[in-house]
């Protein structure tokens, strides 16, 4: 099967940290109320953990590893990688469960979900609305439209992120919990992402994509607060219900993906029906 690709320059961002963490949060809710009580508690006894996990793989933001080493794939990934089994294969002893700690499993099960929701946004969301739709105009226009609907989707996740997101994530502990990533480049991670998370910080995502559209951090601000242009030109573009899907889609998925991993530690729960 030979790999879609996208016109170059509206490839390279994906899903936001704080989309992330918002996501993170989405599936314990999906693993609290479908029942799998002892998944639940796994996660919840390790919640920081799974935090981090949860955007670690953008550790490259201060590491300046490539992005193929912390996401294992390369743009336009193959059809048939899901990256998180090569991640895996790559590394087998994240695959035992039972050799490690607890919070190391919980923290790679968030790293998986991670490497999971990036692929789905490109194949579900990035390809069809936005590299392949046939009337959106050039490749300037395109990006434009991509990096709105990350940002809008970066505020709608930090406004609904709990009061308790900051202090989670700072009470995360890395101790060699990966073997291709430091403990110091993912303590530096966190804590750039903890101070972007205070209370009343500025939030750096507008001024972050306006400098790679190459457009004034204030116009492209504008355009997010026009609720004609983002009504009429983002959501038409890509209606934002049929995104939402997609994201329920990812949450699915990944509970469906840190049951599987974590099943060798929900077997030795008696209330667990596999």
């Amino acid at each position: 099967m030979r790999r879609r690709s996208a016109p170059p320059g509206i490839v390279e961002d994906m899903p936001t940290p704080f989309t992330h963490l918002h996501v993170a949060e989405q599936i314990l809710l999906a693993v609290a109320g479908n029942g799998r009580s002892p998944l639940a508690e796994i996660l919840a006894a390790e919640w920081p953990a799974f935090y981090l996990g949860s955007v670690a793989p953008d550790v490259q933001a201060v590491s300046g590893m490539p992005r193929t080493q912390t996401h294992f794939y390369k743009i336009p990934p193959d059809p048939d990688n899901q990256a998180y089994p090569r991640m895996l294969a790559a590394y087998p002893e994240l695959a035992d469960v039972t050799a490690m700690p607890l919070a190391q499993a919980v923290f790679v099960a968030g790293y998986s979900a991670h490497l999971l929701l990036d692929l789905v946004w490109f194949r579900q969301i990035l390809l069809p609305y936005f590299a392949e739709a046939p009337a959106l105009g050039d490749r300037n226009h395109r990006s434009l439209l991509h990096h709105a609907l990350l940002t809008y989707l970066d505020k709608e996740a930090y406004l609904a992120l709990p009061e308790t997101a900051v202090s989670t994530l700072a009470a995360a502990q890395p101790t060699h919990w990966l073997p291709f990533v430091t403990d110091a480049d993912l303590l530096s991670w966190r804590d750039l992402l903890v101070t972007q998370l205070q209370p009343g910080a500025d939030l750096q995502t507008v001024a972050i994509y306006a400098a790679r559209l190459r457009m004034p951090s204030a116009d492209f601000a504008a355009l997010l607060d026009n609720p004609d242009w983002v009504g009429t030109d983002l959501f038409g573009a890509a209606p934002i219900a049929e995104v939402h899907a997609r994201f329920d889609t990812a949450v699915t998925a990944s509970v469906q993906l840190i049951e599987t991993y974590l099943e060798p530690l929900l077997a030795k729960y008696p209330s667990y029906d596999g």
